[in-house]
């Protein structure tokens, strides 16, 4: 249960403690944990998704609200990553100055116009797929792609030689990989097998633009985690339109 927290308070804004003695081992125990806590966001989302519409929102209302929540409760940790990322590799500099660029703190205009172009698209996929679809779409693509987090933390070098992913990578074991992806398996399944299978080709296309990054950075850093994750949303949501 203690590890579950972990991940949980880690990738959420869900807090059940004040811990502050965080060691490396702890972050990297928490990994086969992904799915359960994609199903904890997805499950709130789904449920908002579902609220809003039983209200009769309006379409593009409702996909606003759906995007503020994600940011209220999931929080931008993942959108932070997302940027980074966007500013270093889009900056077409050599290795070591895409890293630099991503570990700074200031804002760049590859950033900004990722991010507006990201938020675009899951207003329009939340705007396209039918309410009810989408909700169960919500709970699939949120254990997805923090599945597919476990891959880039056990299956790819890690860039750097310290940072918060470097913390999840240090001590996670192959078998992790399994384990998340028996439980993500069993979870998205229990969705709808069009949901499973818009989750597999997701995970190919996710697997290609991981195999990129890696070659641009010579690994994955805790941002790409990030950058990928966020891909891997609107990925899942723009496929699922055509087969869901």
């Amino acid at each position: 249960m203690r590890d579950f927290v972990t991940c949980l308070e880690f990738l959420t804004r869900i807090r059940f403690s004040n811990r502050t003695d965080w060691h490396d081992n702890d972050f990297s125990r928490s990994v086969p944990y992904f799915p359960l806590v994609g199903l904890v966001m997805g499950v709130f989302m789904g449920a908002v998704n579902y609220g809003l519409y039983y209200l009769h929102t309006p379409d593009l209302m409702r996909a606003v609200m759906l995007v503020l929540a994600e940011l209220i409760i999931i929080g931008a940790l993942m959108y932070d990553g997302f940027m980074d990322t966007s500013d270093g590799v889009f900056s077409a500099r050599d290795r070591e100055r895409m890293l630099e660029i991503m570990k700074d703190s200031h804002v760049g205009s590859n950033a900004v116009i990722a991010l507006v172009c990201l938020v675009l698209l899951k207003v329009a996929a939340y705007t396209t797929l039918p309410p009810v679809k989408l909700s169960f779409a919500l709970v699939a693509v949120f254990v997805a792609t923090r599945t597919f987090m476990v891959t880039y933390i056990v299956n790819y070098k890690y860039a750097r030689k310290t940072g918060i992913g470097h913390m999840f990578k240090a001590y996670a074991k192959p078998m992790y990989t399994y384990i998340a992806f028996a439980l993500c398996l069993a979870l998205v399944a229990a969705c709808g097998l069009p949901y499973l299978y818009t989750a597999i080709a997701a995970f190919v296309i996710c697997q290609g633009i991981a195999h990129f990054l890696s070659g641009q950075l010579g690994g994955l850093t805790g941002d790409t985690y990030g950058f990928l994750t966020e891909c891997g949303v609107v990925v899942y949501l723009m496929l699922a339109t055509y087969i869901i």
